[in-house]
């Protein structure tokens, strides 16, 4: 099984309110492992203070523990993309399994580098006749402006009203600390997400087969880790294969 393989990010700021199109993944030569550890040297105190103090709440909470697992029917729904077009789970799963990715945001380098990684691989998941779709909580004109930037060829769907996290579980309300870090750094949530409540999902990837049934879960409260696309890969052709 080959890795799929990804690019470097950079970063002149903690965390960039607008990024900058030049600095995100390109098609060099980087696993997301690698990038993990390259943005996380650029960690500032702050960064690395608000860091540990959210992934510790969370698992503190037990939030993850919420989340859907294997052997649940995963909920259906219905979003729009970047462009307002509406897309159905069902009909998304209908012919093939559904990659379905939850993603924090175009702000969040972490989660632009595991985009461009799921993009290199969207060929080896059709290729088992799978279906990628990603869910973000922004809305407005973020979605498309995301895969504009980012050069993406994904359906990027936007969770209104946070209702498909929610379904999943993988929905949490930002405590104190956090919402006054990224604050600090010149984030308003409430515009990105139409919502004057300040939520984030737990980044997070299922496989769910034909019958709507979850046939893999990688839910991690460490925002800064993400499946490997060749482990999803892997999934997906278990979840083709005859039970």
């Amino acid at each position: 099984m080959t890795t799929t393989r990804m690019a470097a990010v950079s970063r002149s700021e903690p965390i960039d309110p607008q990024p900058d199109v030049s600095a995100m993944p390109n098609n060099t030569d980087k696993t997301l492992a690698e990038i993990r550890s390259e943005l996380m040297n650029t960690f500032s105190a702050a960064d690395w203070e608000s860091y540990n103090h959210l992934v510790g709440w969370l698992r503190d909470a037990e939030v993850a523990s919420r989340a859907l697992k294997v052997g649940d029917i995963a909920p259906d729904f219905l979003l729009p993309d970047a462009d307002g077009r509406l897309h159905s789970s069902e009909q998304m799963r209908r012919d093939g399994p559904l990659v379905l990715s939850f993603f924090r945001g175009g702000w969040c380098p972490f989660c632009t580098a595991e985009l461009c990684a799921l993009q290199a691989a969207k060929d080896e998941f059709e290729s088992v006749g799978a279906t990628l779709a990603v869910i973000t909580p922004e809305t407005r004109s973020f979605p498309r402006e995301l895969k504009r930037n980012l050069g993406l060829d994904l359906k990027v769907l936007a969770d209104v009203d946070y209702g498909v996290a929610v379904s999943y579980g993988v929905l949490f309300r930002m405590p104190d600390e956090t919402v006054a870090h990224y604050s600090g750094l010149g984030f308003d949530f409430g515009a990105r997400h139409g919502s004057p409540v300040w939520m984030l999902p737990i980044p997070a990837t299922y496989v769910i087969d034909t019958e709507g049934r979850i046939r893999s879960a990688f839910v991690e409260p460490d925002f800064t880790i993400r499946e490997d696309p060749a482990q999803i890969l892997a999934s997906l052709r278990q979840a083709a294969s005859p039970a």
